[in-house]
Order: C-alpha cells, then structure tokens, then sequence
C-alpha cells in the first residue's frame, strides 16, 4: 500500500486567507458576525428583525451581546433584536423575540437569530 503525504499549508497563508476572508466579509451589507456561546448564534450587524417580542429591556453595557446571551438562556428565545440608545429613548434596549421575524437592513440594530431556528431570507451557507 502506498502512503500519500497531505500536504497542510504554513501557518502564516492560513493566517492570510483567515485575514482576506474576514475583510472580504466586512464589506457585505447584512454583516454577520458570531457571537459569543455556541447556542446564541450570530449578529446582525445594521438588521432589525421587527415584531415577535415577548420580553423588551433596558440593555446594559455589554450591549449586544447581552441580548444575545439573555436569549441563548431562555428556550422560548428563537431571535433578538439590540436597538442603539437614542433610537428609543436614552437607553439602548434588546427586544426577545418568540419567531423569527424577516431581516430589514437599519443602521439601528443589531439582530441574532439563536442557532436551529428558522431564518427567513438567509441562504444556505451563511
């Protein structure tokens, strides 16, 4: 039996094309970026997902991630939605959401989705 050696690219072209992947992403308009904890899913950067709220409060100053983690702990959370302080008064709020409501590009918001929920208007892959 012949043995084939794989052959791995050096550390230093991963490093490059992880780079040029993450500033090639940079410039989509509906930016996704993973948030932290593996059930919350990723945010929405400039989406708001409107409607489905069952649980609206005063974010503090974690700020997105702190909805995204307030829904990732509830199981009844399938989305959710930070709007930026001014938007709706002084205080930056995060909304819960019991369905996914369709993304509308805002530069108020930043939207997740928790992972396994529906996400209407997303293509396979994201």
């Amino acid at each position: 039996m012949t043995q084939q050696k794989v052959q791995r690219l050096p550390v230093w072209q991963a490093y490059v094309f992880a780079v040029l992947f993450v500033l090639g992403s940079a410039t989509m308009p509906m930016q996704a970026v993973a948030a932290s904890g593996a059930a919350s899913g990723f945010m929405e950067r400039n989406t708001d997902r409107t409607g489905g709220d069952f649980r609206v409060f005063t974010s503090g100053p974690q700020g997105p991630r702190h909805c995204a983690s307030e829904c990732a702990s509830d199981a009844q959370c399938k989305a959710w939605t930070y709007v930026a302080m001014g938007n709706e008064g002084p205080n930056a709020t995060c909304h819960l959401k019991l369905v996914v409501p369709p993304a509308v590009q805002t530069p108020c918001c930043i939207s997740g989705v928790t992972v396994g929920s529906s996400t209407p208007g997303r293509r396979t892959g994201y």
